[in-house]
């Protein structure tokens, strides 16, 4: 059975080999890992969001899911998830850098808007070949 769950130190080994099965180069960051919130089907990881902090400033690192396993509604559950414990973390705004306009449609809808203008505060945080979406988590209810 599918479920949404915030990490646990239990949970490090296999939200890494999740991560490499994903992009095998890849070389998971530890304390991002603490930052996460899963998908499980069972006590497999099928999905993760993750983000890094910056003071009150999160940057979403990680967003991985499977969808032959995990529907859209889980991956959106996931996501309002970890904008409550962000939240709860001191976050006032999370950050994601977009490589392609079909991940823009899906963190629209996620509530994440693009950012235009002076992109100065957020172009040593992410690489400057993506456009950059915020979502600003304060006043906001997350069930």
């Amino acid at each position: 059975m599918l479920k949404v769950e915030g990490y646990t130190p239990d949970d490090e080994a296999k939200i890494v080999a999740f991560i490499k099965k994903v992009q095998p180069t890849a070389e998971p960051d530890r304390q991002i890992l603490s930052c996460s919130v899963l998908i499980k089907d069972d006590k497999d990881i099928v999905g993760m969001v993750s983000y890094e902090s910056h003071g009150n400033l999160g940057i979403i690192r990680y967003f991985l899911y499977d969808a032959r396993i995990a529907r859209t509604d889980i991956a959106v559950g996931m996501f309002f998830e970890l904008y409550k414990k962000a939240r709860e973390r001191g976050v006032k705004k999370l950050i994601a850098g977009i490589p392609n306009r079909e991940v823009g449609t899906l963190f629209e809808m996620l509530g994440f808007t693009r950012v235009t203008g002076d992109l100065s505060d957020y172009t040593d945080l992410v690489r400057g070949d993506v456009e950059i979406m915020l979502i600003n988590l304060e006043g906001k209810a997350f069930a």
